[in-house]
């Protein structure tokens, strides 16, 4: 108990000297008229609560101001979260959209500016789930516009629990320019399809400042330290986990940047109720221990029931295992299977096997990784001799994906069906967990198909989030992600639960299709829905960096129809077609340094000269800007690829993550060759190489070609120089004939079925 009283005074006192340093903008209690006016709002343009053609709402809404229904004390808080004698009533309807909401009209506005600013309002509501702030305003600078204009749309920074006064805060910033005179309090964001039901809410105390610490800090799955906590040492460090051969090495070493807790929220571990399971941890340093957690009532806590060392038996304990544990005497204790340990046995950081058990419902539950010394405090020993951060100890919170062999999978949706690839209707069907499954879309006679809207995981009807846990997860997939026959392959990570499927269906008539050929071969394609006959506007989703596009037609005369749009290269290096190679040396834009193969393979290290008559030095570009770029070396020859896997570690080095030279055709699993080419500020005769997400490629103290993921500069900055123009006769291999695409530009097979591209040519292989 005093461990958990210093925290809660620690946190008081942090509280108390952030508020001390508080700027306040805005303060409506709602105890005086502190407000100009409060009524109702609803972004959807056809909800019942907004006038529509100039006519009154068809409702009016219900929001006043009310007594307080809660001035109870918090048994967490140690406190009465609000004990204001007045609040605000608001009944949350069902007849409104996702973003209905109370409207509080400010008195005077506030200014949105570009460093964020912090709204706190207090909310009390009978159901769990996330809550909105919607800010209506105008542009100081926009003599015209609307105070009614839509300036930001905001979620809380955390959910809001049930039945208790919680201060949900928003962050809100802007470009500058913009004042905010009304407020939209929307009390429940989630999906109202399956609400049946009006509910009260309660809104108070809202303020605008400069703090972001909420005032009810009933956080989920606390630690004793801020979260927020580096590491204070460097030989001692939480760097993974691992569950039996399921692993995540986090860090790559141990810096006093890396973070002393770590939540991994949208990775997994997967297990079966009743499996018998082995977790353990990678740790730099000695003589410290481990302990796993699972919050098996997903209540937001961890609960460990142990006593003298020992798990307490048939107690609902929710630490699963431990390497040491001792209740006074800590020269001797036990593990979590009962064994006794003393002297030099407790420099152990080994954890015995866990069950879960067999009635464990299929979902997602939290589950933490603890290295600590000799406690079972899952949020960390703080006492002043035996601190957890001082002893070099943390924690890493990951999900534990619980399931069976099998999960549903559903459809619904306007003017089409999405079905099984052999056709069978998705009613409800058990398909295989973890498995890539394939579905087809099947529009309506007259209709077409602009994409697929993916909802997986567990609980498909309810809050996405519990205590902070996802539950599933909302994926768009657009339709040139789609094979030409209307087929798409769900990904196994997509079949991780139980998956909810919404095709998305267009009147055919409409359908404008945007076709890009580069270098005379068709790359990419997408379509545009609901076009109208007009003048030709290439879409913004198909601008790259370093390439101009042009249409083949200016103006549209009907519908459906196709546009076809080339795509000229004008990036420093040129991209090898079939009669042309020219290579190039690749310099570093800050660093003497020029990127070679020689004697490294199959790293790529850079040189301190350049020497071009040196095969190794010398690079080409192949591929194209849509479908991704691959480098080549003129050494290596045109097999071999520049690739690598997602840089994953600690700070901004990627975890030592280097680029290397893999085979095309039997790339490492996990490892892309798919490089796009940017536009750097550092260097105009220059580019960033970067990988599908984002992340360039850079020159590291090492000699490797590795990455930063803090941010790219002149380190990421490749300034490439012609060496020499030779005939490519050996790169012709890779751009034979035979080579077939589907109609979003991704290679399928000579027998794929369908509207396909082979040769530059479009064909229909039946």
């Amino acid at each position: 108990m005093k461990k958990n009283i210093l925290a809660t005074c620690g946190l008081l006192f942090c509280t108390t000297l952030l508020h001390a340093q508080t700027t306040q903008e805005v303060r409506i209690d709602f105890e005086n008229q502190d407000y100009k006016s409060v009524g109702v709002y609803d972004s959807w343009q056809k909800s019942p609560f907004r006038s529509q053609n100039k006519q009154a709402p068809v409702l009016k809404g219900n929001v006043q101001v009310v007594s307080n229904i809660d001035k109870n004390h918090d048994e967490i808080l140690k406190m009465i979260p609000n004990a204001s004698e007045k609040v605000l009533g608001f009944q949350r309807s069902r007849f409104g959209s996702n973003t209905f909401g109370a409207r509080i009209d400010l008195k005077q506005p506030f200014a949105l500016t570009k460093e964020t600013k912090y709204v706190h309002v207090m909310i009390h509501k009978p159901k769990a789930g996330r809550t909105m702030l919607i800010g209506l305003g105008k542009r100081t600078d926009r003599a015209g516009q609307s105070a009614e204009t839509e300036q930001f749309w905001e979620l809380s920074t955390r959910e809001i629990e049930p039945n208790k006064w919680v201060d949900a805060v928003f962050p809100v910033k802007g470009a500058g320019g913009i004042e905010i005179h009304s407020l939209v309090v929307v009390v429940d964001c989630e999906d109202t399809n399956g609400m049946t039901d009006d509910f009260l809410a309660y809104i108070d105390n809202i303020e605008v400042n400069n703090e972001a610490f909420t005032t009810t800090n009933r956080e989920d799955y606390p630690m004793n330290y801020n979260k927020d906590q580096k590491c204070t040492r460097t030989d001692r460090g939480l760097k993974g986990i691992s569950l039996g051969d399921q692993s995540f090495n986090v860090y790559g070493d141990i810096t006093t940047s890396t973070p002393a807790y770590t939540y991994l929220s949208k990775q997994a571990f997967l297990a079966k109720p009743g499996e018998t399971l082995s977790p353990a941890v990678q740790y730099k340093g000695i003589w410290m221990h481990s302990y796993v957690y699972l919050d098996l009532n997903n209540n937001g806590r961890f609960e460990p029931k142990v006593k003298d060392g020992q798990i307490v038996p048939n107690a609902g304990n929710e630490l699963l295992t431990y390497s040491f544990l001792s209740s006074s005497d800590e020269n001797s204790g036990f593990n979590s299977a009962g064994t006794e340990i003393s002297g030099n046995g407790r420099n152990t950081l080994v954890m015995p096997e866990f069950t879960l058990p067999d009635n464990l419902q299929h979902g997602f539950y939290r589950m933490r990784y603890k290295v600590d010394w000799n406690s079972a405090d899952a949020g960390g020993c703080i006492d002043n001799n035996n601190n957890i951060i001082n002893n070099g100890g943390g924690a890493i919170d990951v999900r534990l994906n619980v399931h069976g062999d099998n999960v549903k999978i559903n459809q619904g949706a306007l003017n089409g069906k999405v079905v099984a690839e052999d056709g069978t209707e998705l009613n409800d069907i058990s398909i295989p967990f973890g498995k890539p499954y394939t579905v087809k879309m099947k529009p309506e006679h007259g209709f077409n198909f602009s994409g697929l809207k993916v909802r997986h995981g567990y609980n498909l009807n309810g809050d996405s989030l519990s205590h902070g846990t996802y539950q599933y997860v909302d994926e768009l997939i657009p339709r040139e992600r789609f094979n030409a026959d209307g087929t798409f392959t769900l990904p196994a990570e997509m079949v991780d639960g139980d998956v909810s499927l919404e095709g998305i269906f267009i009147d055919a008539k409409t359908a404008l299709t945007y076709e890009v050929y580069f270098n005379n071969e068709f790359v990419h394609s997408t379509v545009v829905n609901g076009a109208k006959i007009g003048a030709v506007t290439i879409p913004e989703s198909l601008n790259r960096d370093f390439v101009e596009l042009t249409a083949d037609k200016q103006t549209i005369t009907e519908l459906p129809a196709t546009v076809r749009v080339n795509a000229v290269w004008t990036a420093p290096m040129k991209v090898v077609n079939p009669t042309d190679t020219t290579w190039y040396s690749l310099k570093v834009s800050s660093q003497e340094r020029w990127v070679s193969s020689r004697t490294y393979t199959p790293n790529v290290y850079f040189a301190t000269s350049l020497d071009e008559n040196d095969d190794a030095m010398l690079w080409a570009l192949t591929g194209n800007p849509y479908g991704g770029f691959h480098l080549i070396n003129k050494a290596m020859g045109p097999k071999q690829v520049l690739a690598s896997p997602s840089p994953k570690g600690s700070a901004n080095a990627g975890g030592n993550t280097y680029a290397t030279l893999q085979p095309v055709d039997n790339l490492p699993a996990g490892y892309t060759s798919d490089w796009t080419i940017t536009i750097s500020p550092n260097d105009d005769n220059g580019f960033y190489i970067c990988n599908p997400e984002g992340f360039g490629l850079n020159y590291r103290s090492d000699y490797n070609l590795a990455y930063w993921t803090g941010g790219k500069d002149g380190g990421s900055t490749f300034v490439p120089k012609m060496v020499s123009t030779t005939g490519i006769n050996s790169l012709t291999l890779q751009r034979n004939t035979d080579t077939t695409y589907d109609l979003s530009g991704k290679m399928v097979s000579k027998n794929h079925k369908g509207l396909v591209i082979r040769g530059g040519k479009k064909l229909l292989v039946k």
